[in-house]
C-alpha cells in the first residue's frame, strides 16, 4: 500500500508507539495506556485504518473467530444470571474487543510491511529503556520509582514493585530475540541485552510465575519445531532438551523453597508447598467449593472476589482474604465464573487459536509465528500462577505481543538474516 507523506507519518507514528506501549508498563498503567490510546488515535486518522477494517473482516469466518464468537456468547449468557450483571457483561465484551483491537493491529501491519520493523525496533529501544530503569530503580536508586509514582525522594527500598513488569519477560524476550536474529546492527545487540536483562528481572523479582511461563514457551518451542519438521533426530533432542529444562527448574525450586514447608499449615495438600506455595492451593480449594454452587454457567466473569466467603481469613495467614482479589489462576478463575460450559467454550478457542498458529508455522515457515506460538505457550502457562485473566494491562499486552509477532507473514528459513 502506497501512503501519501502525511499519512506515512501517522503510520509510522502509529507502528512506534505500539512498541513502545508494552515496554511502557515499566512506568506504570496509566503510561501504558496513553501510549497505547495515542496509538490508537494514529491509527484511525491514517490511511492504514481501512486494509486494517478490511483484514480484520476478512477474519470473522474462520474457525477461531467463530469460537471466540461462541464463547463470548456464553460467557453473556453466564453474566445474566450474575449478581454484578454489568461488572461481567462488561469483562467479557472488554476481552474480546482487546481480540479485535489486536487483529486490527496485525492487519494495520501487514497494510506497509516496514512497520512491522519499525514496530519492533520501538519495542526493541522502549524495552531496553524500561528494563534498565527497572534494574537502576530496584538495586540503586529506588527514589526514581518513588518519584514517579508521585511518592516523594523516598529511599524505601523495592520489593515486589516491579514483579508485573517482570512477568511481561514472557511476550518481551520471544519478541526481542527474534528481532535479535533477525536483523543486524547494533538494535540486534540491544534487543540482546534488552532480553537477558529481562531475565534478570525475573530473577530478581523471584517471578516464579513466569518462570512457569518460560517452561511453557520452551514446550511450545518445541512443539511448533516438531509440527514443521518431525523427524526422529528433533523428537529425541526435543524431549531431552525439555526433560533437562523441567527437571532443573524442579531441582532449583525444591533446594531454594523447600524452608516453605515448616510455614505452611498442616493439611493434604495435592501439590508440594516447595512448588505451589499453600496459600495458592488454599484459594484454588476454595474456588472448587464455589464452583460446585453454579457448575454450568458460573457466578459471573470478574466476580469471584464478591463470591460469599470470599473475604474470609486464609488459614494460616490471616492477613489475606481467602480470595485476595483473584484465583491466581485463569483456569480455575474461569471455571467458578463462567461455569463448565465456559471454560470449555474458552478453551476450544484458545486450542483453535494455537492449531491455526502452530498450521501457519508449518506452511510457511515464517519466524513470526514461530514467535507467536512461544508467546501463546509463555502466556498461558504463567497466567496458571499469577494475575487475573480479565486484568486488561495483561490481556492487552498478550494481544499486542501477538498482534507483532504475526505481523510479518514471510518466510523466514534457519539461518537466513535480513540487513537492518
Amino acid at each position: 500500500m502506497e501512503l501519501n507523506q502525511s499519512n506515512s507519518r501517522l503510520s509510522i507514528l502509529f507502528a512506534v508507539l505500539l512498541g513502545v506501549s508494552i515496554p511502557a508498563l515499566a512506568f506504570g498503567r496509566v503510561v501504558f495506556a496513553a501510549t497505547l490510546g495515542l496509538a490508537v488515535f494514529a491509527l484511525l486518522a491514517s490511511q492504514i485504518r481501512q486494509p486494517a477494517w478490511r483484514f480484520f473482516l476478512g477474519q470473522l469466518g474462520t474457525p477461531v473467530a467463530i469460537c471466540i464468537s461462541v464463547t463470548l456468547a456464553l460467557w453473556l449468557v453466564s453474566a445474566m444470571g450474575s449478581s454484578f450483571v454489568a461488572r461481567s457483561a462488561e469483562a467479557s465484551l472488554r476481552s474480546v474487543l482487546f481480540i479485535v483491537f489486536g487483529v486490527l493491529v496485525t492487519g494495520a501491519l501487514r497494510a506497509v510491511p516496514p512497520l512491522a520493523k519499525v514496530s519492533l525496533s520501538a519495542l526493541t529501544i522502549a524495552a531496553a529503556i524500561s528494563v534498565g530503569f527497572a534494574v537502576v530503580a530496584s538495586t540503586a536508586l529506588p527514589e526514581l520509582y518513588w518519584l514517579l509514582r508521585l511518592h516523594g525522594p523516598k529511599s524505601t527500598p523495592l520489593k515486589t514493585e516491579f514483579k508485573s513488569f517482570s512477568a511481561l519477560a514472557v511476550m518481551l524476550v520471544p519478541l526481542l530475540l527474534w528481532y535479535a536474529w533477525r536483523w543486524r546492527g547494533i538494535l540486534a545487540l540491544v534487543a540482546m541485552a534488552g532480553a537477558a536483562t529481562m531475565l534478570y528481572m525475573v530473577s530478581k523479582t523471584h517471578n516464579r510465575a513466569a518462570l512457569a511461563g518460560f517452561v511453557g514457551a520452551a514446550l511450545a518451542f518445541g512443539v511448533a519445531l516438531l509440527a514443521r519438521r518431525a523427524t526422529k533426530r528433533n523428537f529425541i533432542l526435543f524431549a531431552a532438551g525439555f526433560a533437562s529444562v523441567v527437571a532443573g527448574v524442579i531441582i532449583w525450586l525444591k533446594t531454594s523453597r523447600y524452608h516453605m514447608v515448616a510455614q505452611a499449615p498442616a493439611g493434604d495438600w495435592a501439590f508440594p508447598i516447595w512448588l505451589v506455595d499453600f496459600q495458592r492451593q488454599t484459594i484454588w480449594t476454595y474456588v472448587l467449593k464455589i464452583f460446585e454452587s453454579a457448575p454450568w454457567f458460573g457466578i459471573g466473569a470478574n466476580s469471584i472476589n464478591f463470591a460469599p466467603g470470599a473475604d474470609l481469613p486464609m488459614p494460616g495467614n490471616e492477613k489475606l482474604h481467602i480470595i485476595p482479589a483473584h484465583p491466581h489462576n485463569w483456569l480455575m478463575e474461569i471455571l467458578a465464573e463462567t461455569g463448565a460450559i465456559g471454560l470449555t467454550a474458552m478453551l476450544v478457542a484458545v486450542a483453535a487459536a494455537t492449531l491455526a498458529i502452530m498450521q501457519k508455522y508449518r506452511r510457511t515457515g515464517a519466524a513470526g509465528y514461530l514467535v507467536a506460538a512461544v508467546i501463546f505457550g509463555g502466556y498461558w502457562v504463567s497466567g496458571l500462577f499469577n494475575f487475573s485473566y480479565w486484568s486488561a494491562w495483561w490481556q492487552v499486552a498478550f494481544v499486542l505481543a501477538v498482534a507483532m509477532a504475526v505481523a510479518d507473514p514471510r518466510p523466514s528459513p534457519v539461518g537466513t538474516r535480513s540487513a537492518a
